[in-house]
């Protein structure tokens, strides 16, 4: 893709790193309006940190005296960074939904080593980047104007970063990386997903070569190219650069932990045929074979197909992992962390799947352009793994969020209250059900699943009778009392899903304790239940059998004798109550 020298290699041999062990955080699905059921745009997010608290963040609207200055936060380490100008006017923003339905995901890709987060005299970070845009910002284009004006004015002190940015217009990915030390912010390329189309990124950078001249599909930073120039990076022809070969160089991990959900969810909408196509690149095996910035489905997409997506563990395909040993006896599609791990002078890695178990919080954010700017925003919301969350409605013009899923961030100077463990807190809840479902997930995740999915349809139900007596009330009485109505819907939904879901913990530690199946049954005066012990199925048994040999066979079979000679018969150990 372009012209390589010895110099850009040493260049690169000094300084790529994909940075994967801190980098595999996030995973971003982006929808065009053409490629949904309803003409939304959709982009959905999965804040992968165990350090993140589940909080449905808030930002009232506001006007302010010209001249006054914002506080700036690390949004990951909680740090003070220093002060910019305030906007005279913000919007409101819920979550990471504004006012008029501009919606920013973002996943963490690294890149070169020389140029992540090392520039000491920027003072924004990728986090404040999203909530300052989100409050100075109606449109997608807008927000990528208003985010290469900060980097320029205030440096940018991150890592590498792509970032989903979306109305209910547009839908857009944009991709950044620091200039380090060599000076004072970034330079990025954003690209907008053609109508019809869907695209994704997860912690890889995607954009490769770009128009120059097609500013109604491509923007991008002025010294885009010639930074890399002056640095050693790259000594091609322009119409030859790629922003992630330059920047961040496809490598085994980038391709394995990070292309390969983008894989999944392309494979799983565009068929087997698609995704065997590019298997050997999402498994690291040949990485010239690159998948497509976007893909074209063969059929619309609704936003509970996305909720679907979301939970994705690469099932069905060639990066299933719920088979080998490490899935244990219930056939985990979850591995604890470290993501690699040593044994004889090797490293070897565990898969990173779309749902995983330290996601902070999620959401797959719908932008409605059928309907005023005050309704139009829809922001599906669930704290916790991607895969055992329920995700409910809240507006994006709501003047609050429900109390239970209520918190400021790190981005804000705030430690979250990660010890402060209360049934009140969607947090702990959601974390409390997910938890106790890992421990034999086969055998619960079917029916947790299937509550997820009920809930999540039912709101969607809701959500189409909710906006049709919001647009009567606000043809009525005015935009105002049609978001203070939405508003109070999306409270008492939220909270109301959090005591039922803590409920719902109680009745599944009922049910799966202690290794058995108990559920009710009013006829037996012993516990009033049924008790079943599943056990652990015969593949596991056969792994036992294969490893240890005789070591536990049972020597008792020696009573079937007992009986043939007329002996009389000694009961089973295994008919007393205290052994089941």
């Amino acid at each position: 893709r372009h012209t390589s020298t010895s110099g850009i290699m040493a260049f690169r041999a000094a300084t790529v790193a994909c940075t994967v062990s801190a980098a595999v955080a996030c995973s971003n699905l982006l929808l065009s309006p053409g490629a949904t059921v309803d003409e939304s745009s959709i982009i959905s997010y999965n804040a992968d940190s165990v350090e993140l608290y589940g909080s449905l963040y808030h930002y009232p609207a506001s006007k302010n005296k010209k001249g006054s200055m914002r506080d700036v936060y690390n949004w990951d380490e909680g740090t003070f960074m220093g002060q910019i100008p305030e906007a005279e006017e913000t919007y409101n923003v819920i979550g990471n939904m504004n006012e008029y339905a501009l919606t920013i995901g973002e996943t963490t890709a690294g890149g070169l080593e020389d140029l992540q987060g090392t520039q000491s005299k920027a003072i924004i970070d990728y986090g404040s980047l999203i909530y300052i845009t989100l409050q100075r910002s109606k449109t997608a284009r807008e927000a990528i104007k208003t985010i290469g004006d900060l980097m320029d004015n205030y440096g940018y002190a991150s890592e590498g970063e792509s970032f989903s940015i979306a109305d209910p217009n547009e839908v857009w990915v944009m991709e950044i990386m620091g200039k380090g030390e060599y000076e004072l912010g970034a330079v990025w390329v954003a690209r907008k997903i053609p109508d019809g189309y869907v695209s994704g990124h997860a912690n890889q950078m995607r954009i490769t070569t770009f128009p120059l001249d097609k500013p109604d599909d491509t923007l991008y930073s002025k010294d885009v190219i010639t930074f890399a120039r002056k640095i050693g990076a790259f000594d091609g022809a322009d119409e030859d650069f790629s922003f992630s070969d330059v920047y961040d160089p496809v490598t085994f991990e980038g391709a394995r932990f990070c292309e390969g959900r983008v894989w999944s969810f392309f494979g799983s909408i565009m068929g087997q045929e698609w995704a065997d196509q590019y298997a050997d690149y999402a498994m690291g095996f040949n990485l010239t074979n690159r998948m497509p910035l976007w893909v074209q489905p063969p059929t619309k997409i609704s936003a509970l197909d996305v909720m679907e997506h979301m939970r994705n563990h690469f099932e069905g395909s060639s990066l299933a992992f719920t088979e080998d040993v490490g899935a244990g006896a219930f056939e985990s599609p979850y591995r604890w962390r470290p993501l690699t791990w040593d044994l004889n002078d090797k490293t070897y890695v565990n898969e990173r799947a779309i749902g995983t178990q330290q996601t902070g919080w999620n959401f797959v954010a719908q932008m409605r352009r059928s309907l005023p700017r005050e309704l139009g925003g829809l922001l599906w919301f669930g704290v916790d793994d991607s895969a055992t969350t329920v995700r409910f409605p809240i507006f994006g013009s709501a003047t609050s969020p429900p109390s239970a899923f209520a918190g400021a961030g790190t981005q804000d100077g705030v430690t979250p209250p990660m010890f402060d463990f209360n049934m009140d807190s969607a947090h702990n809840v959601f974390n409390l059900v997910a938890n106790w479902a890992y421990t034999r997930w086969n055998i619960m995740y079917p029916e947790l699943k299937a509550k997820i999915m009920a809930k999540e349809q039912q709101y969607w139900a809701d959500v189409q009778a909710v906006t049709a007596d919001a647009l009567q009330i606000y043809n009525s009485k005015g935009p105002e009392a049609a978001v203070e109505y939405t508003t109070e819907f999306s409270s008492k939904v939220g909270n109301a899903l959090v005591k039922e879901w803590g409920a719902l913990f109680g009745q599944m530690f009922s049910k799966y304790r202690d290794g058995y199946t108990i559920t009710p049954n009013p006829e037996s005066t012993a516990c009033g239940c049924t008790t079943e012990n599943p056990g652990y199925g015969d593949k596991t048994y056969q792994r036992i059998v294969d490893e240890t040999g005789d070591q536990y066979l049972d020597m008792d079979y020696a009573v079937k004798a007992e009986q043939a000679t007329g002996k009389p018969k000694t009961r089973s150990k295994l008919a007393l109550k205290a052994l089941r």
